[in-house]
């Protein structure tokens, strides 16, 4: 099994020994996404994020426009997020964690994610549109197609999980919007393949999942 998540309180630890994934302050590790939301939404979403992680709040300065959150971990590294207005509607975060943390800055966007209502992707009556199709192929062939559905479709992918029998991944699209791919055998010996976009149905989220149906298909290569 592997998975690309690691607990917040597990990664907070992690952290302040050291992480595989830093550099030296360069910058390199900055990570920059999108909302959907608000700045004032989002920049309440980043404040609960960080002292959520229980990490130490020093400045937040705010207006209309976004706002800052700088914080420091126990080591006395600085994590700086900052918010900024793109539109009436949308978003821009900076997260960064001195001196180079790129773990942790993504897990930060995944809790701000969550925070402003965009968690993973999940389906059912109040969940986001959903197709699903089964296949030749195995979960492991299948995971490969769907990594290079998201790679075609520039989704940023934020978690993977594998096993024997199943496989998933979850990412995200420009405005945070969650995306899911999950394969699992059947016990028609075949693989279950389920494509879920958002976390409640709309129009786009409906045209995304048959997007991602139909180039799984075009790119998948039983193996």
């Amino acid at each position: 099994m592997k998975s690309l998540m690691i607990p917040m309180l597990g990664l907070l630890a992690l952290a302040t020994a050291g992480c595989r994934d830093r550099d030296l302050g360069s910058g390199v590790n900055t990570l920059d996404r999108e909302y959907d939301k608000p700045a004032g939404e989002t920049w309440k979403a980043a404040l609960k994020s960080v002292e959520d992680a229980g990490l130490t709040v020093d400045r937040r300065p705010a207006d209309e426009f976004g706002g800052d959150v700088v914080a420091r971990r126990a080591s006395g590294d600085e994590v700086r997020v900052k918010v900024k207005s793109l539109d009436d509607r949308r978003s821009a975060v900076s997260v960064r964690v001195e001196p180079g943390d790129r773990d942790l800055a993504k897990l930060i966007h995944e809790r701000i994610a969550e925070n402003v209502g965009l968690g993973q992707a999940k389906t059912g009556l109040f969940g986001g549109n959903s197709l699903e199709g089964e296949y030749f192929s195995d979960p492991a062939a299948c995971l490969k197609s769907a990594k290079r559905v998201f790679d075609v479709l520039k989704v940023e992918l934020v978690a993977e999980e594998s096993h024997a029998s199943w496989a998933r991944i979850d990412g995200r699209l420009k405005g945070a919007t969650p995306v899911r791919i999950r394969m699992e055998r059947s016990d028609t010996g075949k693989t279950r393949v389920v494509f879920i976009a958002g976390n409640d149905k709309n129009e786009d989220n409906k045209a995304f999942v048959w997007r991602m149906k139909e180039e799984f298909e075009a790119t998948l290569r039983p193996e």
